[in-house]
């Protein structure tokens, strides 16, 4: 029985590889407009296949604009959320390839000022971010406009996978590190004044505190929030949205007030809460750019950390 898993398991891998090889193959070949309409359709078309994942985007986007929204509108939206999936892992792999100027041409930004201002004070810098439109791009857009960058990330079962992975995370002035390497390399980078990227938006096995998101109690991820808080790091909030022109918009929030009364656990929620508001601000002008598919609640605060269906 032992044998037979393990082959299924390697079986499952080596799908999994030449899938992600033919994907990061196409995608570093073939001009973009073309790529994105392939990807864009290939994400729809798997939108139709029933799954796990297409039955939560559904259920996740009634769950939220259920009492707002027609059916009709969550079910567009739903595939809509798919088609820019499609799209995102085009770009995530085909921008970064891209000379400056093409890159800053696609992906781009307002006012950098008040960022190189908090940078400048060489203390680090936590850019708070969640799985909003190519968010793989943030790294890279940080990185080129001239700031020493890090992501935390988890390995990959599949080694083969997580090379490629990391390739996309990669690049001038960014490092990219393991979520099991020592906590002390993060401190570490801050302490030389880099630019740390984290996501916050999905219910996962780190350490996290209950705290509002798009109207309803989820478990979020606060180790970001709690450094800022501890260490006194400044911190912002930033996503990219993908426009009409398939131009991704990088918006960034001013540095973040954090709650401070004494009570460090209470503040914690406090401003794990104010993070997630502004997240939460672009979701809902842009639905269609989440990852409606992810089990954002899967545990509530009244169920001792027992799962629920979402």
């Amino acid at each position: 029985m032992f044998s037979l898993r393990k082959k299924t398991r390697h079986f499952r891998h080596a799908l999994l590889y030449a899938a992600a090889k033919l994907f990061f193959g196409i995608a570093c070949r073939i001009p973009r407009r073309f790529g994105l309409a392939l990807f864009g359709f290939s994400g729809k078309l798997a939108f139709l296949v029933p799954g796990s994942e297409r039955k939560r985007t559904l259920e996740h986007l009634r769950f939220i604009y259920g009492g707002k929204w027609t059916d009709r509108k969550i079910k567009k939206t739903a595939a809509d959320v798919w088609s820019n999936l499609g799209k995102n892992l085009f770009d995530s792999i085909h921008i970064p390839a891209l000379a400056d100027e093409h890159f800053f041409s696609l992906v781009r930004d307002g006012d950098l000022s008040q960022v190189r201002r908090a940078y400048a004070r060489n203390r680090g810098l936590i850019v708070i971010t969640g799985h909003i439109g190519c968010f793989e791009l943030l790294l890279h857009f940080f990185a080129r406009a001239g700031m020493r960058s890090f992501a935390v990330g988890r390995n990959m079962p599949d080694k083969r996978i997580d090379r490629m992975v990391r390739s996309i995370r990669s690049g001038p002035n960014i490092e990219y590190i393991a979520r099991s390497e020592n906590a002390r390399k993060i401190l570490r980078f801050l302490e030389e004044g880099r630019v740390f990227g984290a996501l916050i938006d999905q219910d996962t096995s780190v350490d996290g505190v209950f705290a509002e998101f798009l109207g309803k109690p989820a478990h979020t991820p606060c180790g970001p929030v709690r450094i800022a808080m501890k260490y006194k790091i400044p911190g912002v909030v930033a996503a990219t949205v993908r426009g009409p022109d398939n131009r991704h918009q990088v918006m960034i929030s001013p540095e973040l007030e954090l709650a401070d009364t004494g009570n460090f656990e209470r503040d914690l929620v406090e401003n794990v809460t104010r993070a997630n508001r502004i997240l939460c601000m672009t979701i809902d002008e842009y639905p269609s750019q989440w990852v409606w598919m992810h089990r954002r609640w899967r545990r509530k605060p009244e169920m001792d950390g027992h799962e629920s269906d979402l």
